[in-house]
């Protein structure tokens, strides 16, 4: 029997015993990574390599001490190897939907540190090319996040500064983050993105509005934008065909 491929475990729904979905998400990143075997081995044996010569030396040589460092250090190679593979899905994760349109508002849709500190309005402002631009507001600002072209996506960050200075005032800070790989020109990598906003919102040397303004801010635009932004008669919140992306804080 042909072994499954990555777009046939997408399309199968992930099974519900903790066993299967070790095993499910196992399969599908080993599609997406062929080196995740060698990961999981090498982390999972050097952790209890390490962990039995520390408690064997340090408990003794009596049986007593070597059944503990046995024990010790078999929990500690599973352990080293299961997060080894939690954190290889998540990057096997962001390859697959890298590029894609709508991959960055999936991404932060997913992330709980990031949607604690930030309210967020996806594609505010959009073009035919599927170049797209997510508002974001909380105590660390007034934040815009674009994902598409470098050079197209700056007309639509302008646009949007734009409509913000003409509801909320010429003297709102509002800054623009780019999703993509050239991290020399200032783009954020979609791997880094929930990352940085969540250290942002959680800062407090970073933050530039009160909670009282945030709230009042996104309210006032959200209720503007929902009734005459670019996006008022389509459903909001795309999301890459066949992507799939973990819910909860990201590693």
């Amino acid at each position: 029997m042909a072994n499954p491929s990555s777009d046939d475990l997408l399309a199968t729904p992930p099974p519900t015993g903790r066993l299967a979905q070790f095993g499910y998400a196992y399969k599908l990143t080993k599609k997406l990574d062929p080196k995740l075997t060698v990961a999981m081995l090498g982390w999972g044996l050097g952790a209890g390599a390490v962990v039995f010569v520390l408690l064997f030396l340090g408990v003794g040589g009596s049986i007593f001490g070597l059944v503990i460092a046995i024990v010790m250090a078999l929990l500690f190679a599973v352990l080293a190897a299961t997060t080894t593979l939690s954190r290889r899905v998540q990057k096997a994760q962001y390859k697959q939907i890298d590029g894609q349109p709508g991959a960055a508002y999936s991404v932060l849709d997913a992330d709980r540190r990031f949607k604690k500190n930030w309210a967020m309005t996806p594609t505010v402002q959009f073009n035919r090319q599927q170049d797209m631009v997510h508002r974001l507001i909380g105590q660390g600002g007034i934040v815009l996040v674009a994902e598409g072209d470098p050079g197209r996506v700056k007309q639509l960050i302008a646009t949007e500064r734009k409509a913000i200075s003409r509801y909320l005032g010429p003297d709102v800070q509002v800054d623009d983050m780019v999703v993509g790989s050239d991290e020399a020109a200032g783009q954020v990598p979609l791997q880094k993105l929930a990352r940085v906003l969540a250290k942002r919102g959680y800062s407090y040397s970073k933050r530039k509005l009160t909670g009282t303004q945030a709230m009042e801010y996104s309210k006032r635009l959200e209720a503007i934008s929902s009734k005459t932004g670019p996006m008022a008669n389509m459903p909001k919140g795309p999301l890459p065909k066949g992507a799939r992306i973990q819910r909860g804080g990201q590693r």
